[in-house]
């Protein structure tokens, strides 16, 4: 059915909801191929939109893994905006997301081909952070940016439990510290991008 007001949203909304409560209760965890509800689709957009995005000193490998990794984003977006999921559910998509994100980063600042005396050389031995610095350094970043994006490598780095700078992870991340590094991310990129390591 299509909803053309407020009005409809609030109903199908309560539909949906007793709906999937109903499957879960019936259901429980056995993993059934009946009881899958359908993904919406568009939302996860494709490989090759996020591919042509991605900086051209990047073999097709390394552009599709980034790719992969937007679509994921794209997944992580929905079941935070579309669900009521919270507390340590939310936390973890919002880390996952977080991961994600500096995967990608690093990939767009370790540049092949360069000799290891460039700064952005993926031979060189300066750090993300680092990099990201030299980055603004360069004009492609604003200070904001480029602070989203250091806070994001350290935020990254919680996926090693030993680096953990807090007793909890519970209440640790917010949806900023998602969208203004995939701001600045998306901004790096375009720049990355025109630049595509010619002058080293």
């Amino acid at each position: 059915m299509l909803i053309s007001n407020d009005e409809e949203l609030t109903r199908a909304v309560a539909q949906v909801d007793e709906l999937i409560e109903s499957i879960q209760s019936y259901c429980g965890r056995e993993n059934r191929v009946d009881a899958k509800i359908k993904f919406p689709r568009g939302v996860m957009r494709t490989a090759e939109s996020y591919r042509v995005r991605m900086p051209d000193y990047l073999d097709r490998e390394k552009k599709s893994n980034c790719a992969y990794g937007f679509m994921f984003l794209d997944v992580l977006w929905w079941l935070s905006v579309r669900t009521d999921i919270s507390s340590v559910g939310r936390q973890m998509v919002l880390k996952s997301a977080i991961v994600t994100l500096g995967m990608i980063l690093e990939a767009c600042l370790y540049v092949p081909g360069l000799p290891k005396t460039k700064y952005l050389s993926n031979l060189s031995n300066s750090g993300a952070k680092d990099r990201v610095v030299n980055a603004h350094k360069r004009g492609w970043l604003s200070d904001a940016e480029r602070d989203a994006l250091k806070q994001l490598w350290d935020h990254r780095t919680n996926v090693h439990q030993k680096k953990i700078q807090t007793d909890s992870e519970l209440d640790l991340y917010t949806v900023e510290h998602v969208n203004a590094p995939h701001a600045a991310l998306a901004n790096l990129m375009a720049k990355m991008k025109q630049w595509n390591g010619k002058d080293g």
